[in-house]
């Protein structure tokens, strides 16, 4: 099947709402008032009068765009904050997939652009933006598939030719040594399914109605027993509770950096 080419319209609509209402009143400033001071001759302000539905109807279609734009994002965020592991993580489509990510990204101060359609991307997912640099997003929604060194190596190609800051290969399941070394020697990080169940749980926004749960979701700013939320000995972040689900001290709960994977903070309770 072909695929649809990505209009103007779908671009607006994985933009933030703002944009669209900012690109419609321009727009529709444009042609409703630029135009007719151009436009002087008799018969170009003639047509320029003639434009001024076009300028209501651009402006009414960039309404209907922030509107969705704006119920995207709600609803996107409400299923953000409802993921309960790695298993609702795994049965997302990659549509979702991808969006989750965004989400995650976003709420770690990132400037998120998201494909609008399904395209031929180039290896790009994502974009993201944060303090002048520019990073790529590849997501792999595969279930339990490993995730092996050549789609790495790929995008590592598309860094450097796309001159980005770095990137973020982001997959739902594991990922093999052979591409964790790799990676580990160029400007990419690893995110696997487990290591992204963690990062949305400690990015979550809290329902107050919640309490804390044995998966370490927590509700509130401190544990169920109480306990004062301490910072990140390592970065200074806020923690999240958590249980250990495997090793040596699995079911034992402690407290784990915010910001994990990027940083691997623990403390004791």
């Amino acid at each position: 099947m072909a695929r649809r080419r990505q209009s103007v319209f779908d671009t607006l609509l994985v933009l933030p709402w703002w944009v669209a209402v900012g690109v419609g009143l321009f727009g529709y400033a444009a042609i409703a008032f630029l135009l007719p001071l151009i436009w002087t001759g008799p018969l170009l302000a003639s047509a320029a009068k003639g434009f001024a539905p076009i300028g209501l109807f651009w402006l009414g279609l960039c309404a209907v765009a922030a509107s969705g734009s704006a119920l995207r994002s709600f609803f996107i965020s409400r299923k953000f904050d409802r993921q309960r592991g790695l298993d609702d993580v795994r049965s997302l489509s990659w549509r979702q997939f991808e969006s989750i990510v965004g989400e995650a990204f976003r709420r770690r101060g990132y400037s998120v652009v998201e494909n609008a359609v399904d395209v031929a991307d180039g290896g790009i997912d994502l974009e993201l933006r944060k303090d002048g640099e520019r990073f790529v997003v590849q997501c792999k929604q595969w279930k339990q598939q490993t995730v092996g060194v050549k789609p790495v190596r790929e995008l590592a190609g598309v860094i450097a030719s796309t001159q980005a800051a770095g990137g973020f290969f982001v997959a739902s399941g594991r990922y093999t040594e052979e591409a964790r070394r790799f990676a580990s020697s160029v400007s990419i990080e690893l995110i696997d399914g487990e290591a992204l169940a963690e990062m949305i749980q400690g990015l979550q926004k809290a329902e107050p109605h919640l309490l804390q749960t044995s998966g370490g979701f927590r509700a509130t700013t401190t544990w169920s027993n109480g306990t004062d939320v301490p910072k990140c000995p390592s970065c200074g972040s806020e923690m999240v509770g958590r249980t250990a689900k495997r090793g040596a001290n699995a079911g034992s709960q402690f407290w784990g950096c915010s910001q994990y994977p990027r940083c691997r903070g623990t403390r004791a309770v």
